[in-house]
């Protein structure tokens, strides 16, 4: 009797304490008397994943997220853009052309461009974490085994696996690491892990410089010479191998987890956080399950597809609502953009160290960039340097890398500034302005200071701009298709650096000039494009 009348007594108490709370974002949880199932109530309120870290804060969990996803992104970027300097140590041992150099620098680019809309797909059916480790641990063991290659066109084609492999990493990082943090913090993490690429631009040069200087071979057979450039791919691939030995010991990402139906994993992975950020379990947050989310109908239908040819046909199939009204007009011009941003940031890129190179060696006479290309020419032509092969690589060469590598690190610093007051169009539209101008000097340039100053500023302003043309297809296309957008996006990047490392090959000695015309006039056709999208600061 004496504990109905309390709860009587109570009832408007408790009624106003309800309507308080309503409109609180926080779960409403109603007092009880002890001994009136309390733990049944409190365990049948779910939490909110977000509200779940904040409670939990920000912690050891997060930092690590960053660091390893900070290494994969440098994996991908070292694997990639670390042939600009293997094509040039490896020419003698396989008695490679311009044309040959280009498709070797390509390889990787080609197997990412061919796998990456796949894993796109296979990263919401099968999760982050064994995507990226499987992957990236598949991309480490061929990376190591062309070490052991003697000969070109296999060289080549293990570079591609290497390519189809990383795909994943080079874009599934981004979302991995993103669900790890609160919408508040999402921005600023991403744009932490991106210091990470220019950081990798610079530890290339930097490690190669220290590989390369070493003079020694191991004869393995009468053909085949191991030499330093071979252990240089061992360590352009070190930073994805810690980055897979430490997601070994992170949990899944729960958002991924809740949006596969995995509730109990989901809590787990949570429950995980919890402990290494603080020391306790959710139990002592009094949390004690998480909200379910919906699953779209696609996604119903992926993780019920049972063959390859379902799944393969809904990617088809979603793919096609990216090319209809209104957003196809804007989301064309984007791609166009991004493939001519890569070709000229990737594809002429990644002749940069080659092209630094030879006008090291012509460091006595001041000439320009095309004169030098041309001397080489007539060397090459002469009866008695044609047989000699060289592949040294000069400290100009070096230096002038490690140089652009730092430069890009800091224009990301610099974009951060600048973004806000003028805004991304006009952004784009001035960094491709400047670029395009710099390379028409590097028509007339004979300073070698100069010729380092726009050649690196040619490269790095369309190059910085990709994050911001990244976000640009964000709000440009509807929310449900914009993870595919960016995706066909990147991958007509992809194809741009293809294009270009392979034009600059086949082009470059024979029309020098008429090679860099071209690639300037592309930066102003871009600046032209971005000056069409309704990405100001009014819209």
């Amino acid at each position: 009797m004496d504990v109905q009348r309390t709860v009587n007594d109570d009832t408007n108490q408790t009624n106003t304490e309800s309507q308080t709370n309503r409109n609180s974002n926080l779960p409403v949880v109603i007092p009880v008397i002890t001994g009136v199932k309390k733990d049944a109530t409190e365990t049948e309120v779910c939490h909110e994943y977000e509200d779940v870290l904040d409670i939990i804060g920000f912690g050891k969990t997060q930092w690590i997220v960053l660091f390893t996803s900070g290494l994969l992104l440098m994996m991908v970027i070292n694997e990639t853009m670390g042939m600009s300097i293997i094509t040039i140590a490896s020419q003698c041992d396989f008695s490679t052309t311009s044309q040959e150099k280009g498709l070797l620098g390509a390889a990787a680019f080609i197997g990412i461009l061919c796998t990456s809309y796949f894993a796109a797909y296979l990263c919401d059916t099968i999760g982050r974490r064994p995507l990226l480790i499987y992957t990236t641990l598949c991309g480490n063991v061929f990376s190591f085994a062309s070490i052991f290659v003697p000969y070109y066109s296999l060289f080549v084609f293990l570079r591609f696996l290497v390519g189809a492999c990383i795909a994943g990493a080079s874009f599934i990082t981004y979302a991995y690491l993103g669900e790890f943090y609160v919408t508040r913090h999402r921005p600023v993490v991403i744009n932490y892990a991106c210091l990470f690429v220019g950081l990798s631009v610079a530890y290339v040069p930097a490690v190669a410089w220290l590989v390369l200087s070493m003079d020694w071979s191991f004869a393995i057979t009468e053909t085949f010479q191991f030499r330093p450039w071979r252990l240089l791919i061992v360590f352009n691939a070190l930073p994805g191998f810690i980055a897979v030995l430490v997601m070994f010991a992170l949990p899944e990402s729960p958002k991924i987890l809740m949006s596969m139906g995995k509730q109990k994993e989901a809590f787990e992975a949570v429950n995980k956080i919890a402990k290494m950020n603080t020391g306790r379990t959710l139990e002592d947050f009094k949390v004690y399950s998480l909200c379910q989310e919906t699953l779209s109908d696609n996604d119903k239908i992926l993780l019920t597809s049972k063959s390859a040819s379902e799944v393969v046909k809904r990617m088809w199939q979603d793919a096609l609502p990216l090319f209809k009204k209104p957003h196809v007009f804007n989301f064309l011009i984007c791609c166009i953009i991004m493939c001519g941003v890569f070709l000229i940031n990737s594809g002429m890129g990644l002749w940069y160290p080659e092209i630094q190179n030879r006008l090291g060696m012509k460091a006595t006479t001041p000439m320009t960039i095309c004169q030098v290309i041309d001397s080489f020419i007539d060397q090459q032509n002469s009866t008695e340097i044609s047989q000699i092969c060289d592949d040294t690589i000069t400290t100009k060469s070096y230096i002038d890398s490690l140089t652009f590598g730092l430069s890009f690190t800091a224009g990301y610093f610099v974009l951060g500034f600048i973004l806000k007051p003028f805004g991304r169009k006009l952004t784009m539209v001035m960094a491709f302005g400047v670029a395009a101008f710099c390379g028409f000097l590097l028509h007339w340039l004979h300073n070698p200071v100069a010729i380092v100053v726009c050649f690196i500023l040619f490269l790095i302003l369309p190059g910085v701009c990709i994050s911001v043309l990244s976000g640009a297809v964000v709000d440009l296309v509807p929310t449900h298709l914009r993870g595919k957008a960016v995706c066909v996006c990147l991958m007509l990047g992809r194809l741009g650096s293809i294009i270009g490392s392979n034009m600059v090959g086949a082009f470059l000695e024979s029309y020098c000039n008429a090679t860099f015309s071209l690639f300037y006039v592309l930066v102003l056709a871009c600046a032209g494009l971005a000056m069409l999208l309704p990405i100001g600061r009014k819209s």
